[in-house]
């Protein structure tokens, strides 16, 4: 009996489960920050979603019967910093379904990754709130409860100020030696590999990219532990094993696939290393996006078609 889901439908749910163990974590150790974030993202995804097909002309059971929409609001929660405002989230869900999906023709014909595109637009645009931001080594939102979450997120009360770091501000500021308690990491990785072995996605993705990560990490002066170590903090295995392994914004072959994860690995690291952003997964993967063709191409002509390297998706 294969339990690979073959609709679309049946793809998107199968990531969003897949997500469970990771967002449970994340819960855990920060609090209800993260499901007030995630409702908030799939509502506001819901909204974009149908605004946009009646707005096409299309059909709103067909277009939200397949399920994108709830994998968008997922994903978004995920990606963006726990405690911005309910507004950012609703702009990044804009750009992300509005501008990118149905802005190339619906789902399927876009060139960027949706999620990274919105989350790069709000990165660049309103970084000031996006830190400070509860973090592994003070992880203070675990304490406020829904009301105060939902009072921050509707800023009908003043910001917070805490002297917090973003999470992934360890690898600039020689934090790698203590081990983190940070914990989604390890159930991302379990959903992503369980992706994997349904053939839900393909592994040489999220495998490239960490390698390149480390091998780069090593390369700057860290030692081989705080290079593994550094694939545990911000967001790294969230993305490569759920943004992406997108098959949309990814190269179509085995080989471009790998060229792909590496690039996303290599530029990761460099703005973690010498960049104004904490983490660069999302730049990241908005410059492979672009790349695609680029990559495809030269993986035809490394290896042409009917070798081993250039399986289809």
């Amino acid at each position: 009996m294969r339990l690979q889901p073959k609709t679309v439908p049946g793809i998107m749910l199968a990531v969003v489960i897949a997500l469970i163990p990771g967002t449970l974590l994340h819960a855990w150790q920060f609090g209800s920050v993260v499901w007030l974030q995630t409702a908030w993202c799939v509502l506001f995804a819901l909204l974009v979603e149908a605004v946009c097909l009646r707005v096409r002309g299309q059909s709103l059971s067909h277009g939200l019967g397949d399920m994108s929409w709830l994998l968008c609001g997922c994903l978004m929660s995920r990606a963006l910093p726990l405690l911005v405002p309910a507004w950012l989230m609703l702009l990044a869900t804009v750009v992300a379904l509005g501008v990118v999906k149905h802005g190339s023709g619906g789902l399927g014909k876009n060139c960027l990754n949706p999620v990274m595109a919105g989350l790069g637009v709000v990165a660049i645009c309103f970084f000031q709130f996006l830190y400070p931001a509860p973090n592994f080594h003070s992880p203070w939102s675990a304490h406020l409860d829904f009301s105060a979450v939902l009072q921050q997120q509707l800023q009908i009360v003043p910001p917070l100020q805490l002297d917090a770091l973003s999470s992934a501000t360890p690898l600039a500021t020689e934090l790698l030696d203590a081990p983190a308690p940070y914990l989604s990491w390890a159930g991302y990785l379990a959903g992503g590999l369980i992706l994997g072995l349904l053939r839900v996605s393909r592994l040489e993705i999220p495998l490239a990219m960490m390698g390149s990560s480390v091998l780069l990490c090593m390369l700057a002066g860290h030692t081989l532990p705080e290079s593994l170590h550094s694939l545990t903090l911000g967001g790294y295995l969230f993305a490569a094993f759920f943004i992406a392994t997108d098959p949309v914004t990814s190269p179509d072959c085995q080989l471009g696939r790998i060229f792909f994860g590496v690039l996303i690995g290599m530029v990761t690291e460099l703005v973690r290393e010498f960049g104004l952003y904490a983490d660069g997964l999302c730049f990241a993967v908005l410059v492979a996006n672009l790349m695609v063709p680029q990559l495809n191409q030269w993986a035809r002509y490394l290896n042409p078609p009917g070798r081993g390297w250039q399986s289809p998706s």
